[in-house]
């Protein structure tokens, strides 16, 4: 008879537990003031929106099952980013989020009020999901330690094992040319940039080692413009190079210092609609913007835990509608902003 009523008294008690939403409070975004840079009087071109850490922020409950099980085994990081890196926004409202701290891929759908995780591709588990991107209907994901790129449909399912034809080494940072149908793909440890189809065929190589125009110190993250060109944030070479969509060099901008406008540990790279480009620096604990000629215009961010501020930030993301989504690595978010127009 006991063993008959164990399972059942123990699922109302966890059931009683874990009740409909999370244990801790979630911070109220009206308490937060009002954060816009730069600071008034001068007109303000970004503002703070709010900040993600788990479902619940963003209004997701979890499903019933999955606090069950978290309940049950105890697992808090089922839904809670651990270490943060990679992070994409789709105009359907999707927003993917590589974990490598929890080996796994979150994926949000703020419309749809749905949260599942990807922690698998196929029967192979993630080893440190890094690199993010999105097309029409696939989720391209670069995982650094298996030297591949999974990609996968609308539900999650693996359609695609890309390894370049074994030319992938360290894939990183990964953009998706959807006119072109092309893929490209920072390869840190090969030091040049992989350009692919979407297929995952090769088709041609982006630089090689050194410092001249064109080559690479250990490329960390990739971005593609409304015209097609391409922008790499060539990571030890302290500076991010420009290339038309055939590889040419174009330009580019940054060196080592310690100074706004400089870079000490640039990771990520993105644009928004009117073409400037933002960098993600680590050391900085900013996000730096740069015009289309590498001159900086304005910088957000400092050290610290509070809206606003940064420990570590590792990629960034600009939506279609301008929405400014930095991986806040080491306080276990996502940050977003909004970016308000103006040249």
């Amino acid at each position: 008879m006991r063993k008959t009523l164990f399972l059942p008294i123990f699922l109302i008690f966890v059931l009683t537990s874990i009740g409909c939403g999370n244990s801790t409070p979630k911070l109220d975004q009206a308490q937060i003031p009002s954060l816009v840079w730069p600071a008034p009087p001068e007109t303000p071109r970004i503002k703070y929106l709010y900040s993600i850490s788990r479902p619940e922020d963003i209004g997701i409950s979890p499903s019933l099952s999955r606090r069950i099980w978290s309940a049950i085994t105890g697992d808090a990081r089922s839904s809670q980013l651990v270490r943060p890196y990679g992070v994409f926004a789709g105009a359907d409202g999707t927003l993917c989020v590589t974990d490598p701290g929890a080996r796994v891929v979150h994926v949000y759908n703020e419309k749809k009020r749905s949260y599942e995780q990807i922690r698998k591709a196929g029967k192979q588990e993630f080893l440190s999901p890094i690199g993010i991107a999105m097309d029409a209907d696939r989720l391209y994901v670069s995982d650094s330690i298996l030297g591949k790129i999974f990609v996968f449909d609308p539900k999650g399912n693996l359609v695609e094992e890309i390894t370049g034809g074994g030319r992938l080494r360290r894939p990183t940072g990964i953009a998706v040319h959807p006119d072109l149908k092309r893929l490209y793909v920072a390869d840190t440890l090969e030091h040049c940039v992989q350009v692919l189809d979407l297929k995952g065929n090769f088709l041609f190589q982006i630089g090689k080692p050194g410092t001249d125009e064109g080559e690479f110190n250990y490329p960390t993250a990739v971005a593609v413009d409304r015209t097609g060109n391409l922008y790499v944030n060539d990571s030890m070479n302290f500076r991010i190079q420009v290339f038309e969509p055939d590889g040419r060099f174009l330009r580019q901008f940054g060196q080592q210092g310690d100074a706004m406008g400089e870079f000490s540990n640039a990771k990520g790279v993105a644009l928004d609609s009117e073409g400037h480009i933002y960098v993600a620096d680590a050391i900085f604990d900013a996000v730096q913007i740069f015009d289309d000629q590498g001159e900086l215009l304005l910088f957000f961010g400092e050290s610290g835990h509070d809206p606003g501020e940064f420990w570590i930030p590792t990629s960034i993301h600009i939506d279609p509608s301008d929405r400014i989504f930095v991986c806040d690595s080491y306080t276990q978010r996502i940050q977003v902003f909004q970016f308000l127009g103006g040249k």
